[in-house]
């Protein structure tokens, strides 16, 4: 049930991308239990939409549900939480948020959708808030809330190392990508505690100026484990190197992003990205997820 602030004020929502991890190469676990890792994000045009308004009573409420994940455990939820932990320690009172998230990335995909939702409540909250707190405090915050938080934090395409809050930011033309989501969900954890995983590859070697296809020569570790857990997505990856080979594309672009589900291929030019497309979509029921996707993002700012 909606908890109603009769003294609301201002709202602000932001538009929240999904990436795709064109390589993601495990090179070690570390002491810690977290894994290092060299990987490059390229940020695209599937978001969802963060909405938040600002409360007088300090109650940190989301006001829709979300399918499958508690309140408690909601990554946007937390995010404002820690936002106002950090008021605290800053010797400030702040208000409350109403939160607000329209989910249109798919979950357990290795799109990061839970953790560019929590960035952007981060981001708006700043405002909200008026916290001015920098980039950089921003991200330190949002590494406590998932690895990838912080590169939604900031906006830009990146190379991440470490757990990948390292960032190289990338200035890259717009590319395009087709997306094949299967109708399952990936458990990240599960992943990475696999013994089978591979814990020794090394950095890829890049040149000074990369473009797109320069990551494409990497790879991703976490795919031999999740196709072997999840043959769904084995048979995802065949559809696209299927189709691939009858467009002419490289027959080692089609790959899996993240922890997976979601499988993608980067494509030469938007046209033949609408072909491609066309061919997997006929491939495959109803049930199954088939977006063309570009890295040229929309506007942030939605009101």
């Amino acid at each position: 049930m909606r908890s109603v602030d009769p003294l609301a004020g201002p709202m602000l929502c932001e538009a929240a991308p999904a990436k795709l991890n064109l390589h993601l190469h495990v090179l070690g676990q570390r002491n810690d239990g977290y894994h290092e890792l060299d990987t490059s994000f390229a940020l695209i045009d599937w978001c969802d939409q963060v909405e938040l308004r600002l409360r007088r009573d300090g109650q940190i409420h989301r006001t829709e549900d979300q399918v499958g994940i508690e309140a408690s455990k909601d990554l946007a939820v937390r995010a404002a939480l820690r936002m106002q932990q950090a008021c605290a320690d800053m010797g400030k009172t702040c208000p409350g948020v109403d939160i607000r998230v329209v989910k249109r990335i798919p979950q357990g995909a290795g799109l990061g959708g839970g953790s560019s939702d929590a960035a952007s409540v981060m981001r708006l909250l700043n405002q909200l808030w008026d916290l001015h707190l920098t980039t950089s405090d921003l991200s330190r915050l949002a590494l406590e809330l998932g690895a990838d938080v912080p590169v939604f934090i900031r906006r830009q395409h990146a190379i991440g190392r470490g757990v990948g809050e390292r960032l190289f930011e990338l200035d890259l033309p717009v590319a395009y990508f087709l997306i094949l989501m299967p109708p399952i969900a990936v458990s990240t954890a599960k992943v990475f505690a696999d013994p089978k995983l591979t814990r020794s590859s090394k950095a890829l070697k890049i040149s000074d100026s990369p473009g797109w296809s320069d990551f494409m020569q990497g790879h991703n570790d976490l795919q031999a484990v999740v196709t072997r857990q999840y043959s769904v997505v084995d048979n995802a990856l065949n559809i696209l190197r299927k189709q691939a080979l009858s467009l002419g594309i490289p027959l080692d672009w089609p790959r899996m992003s993240g922890s997976g589900a979601a499988v993608f291929c980067m494509v030469r030019d938007v046209a033949e990205g609408l072909q491609f497309e066309s061919l997997v979509q006929n491939s495959v029921d109803k049930f199954w997820r088939v977006k063309l996707v570009s890295s040229g993002l929309p506007a942030w700012r939605l009101c």
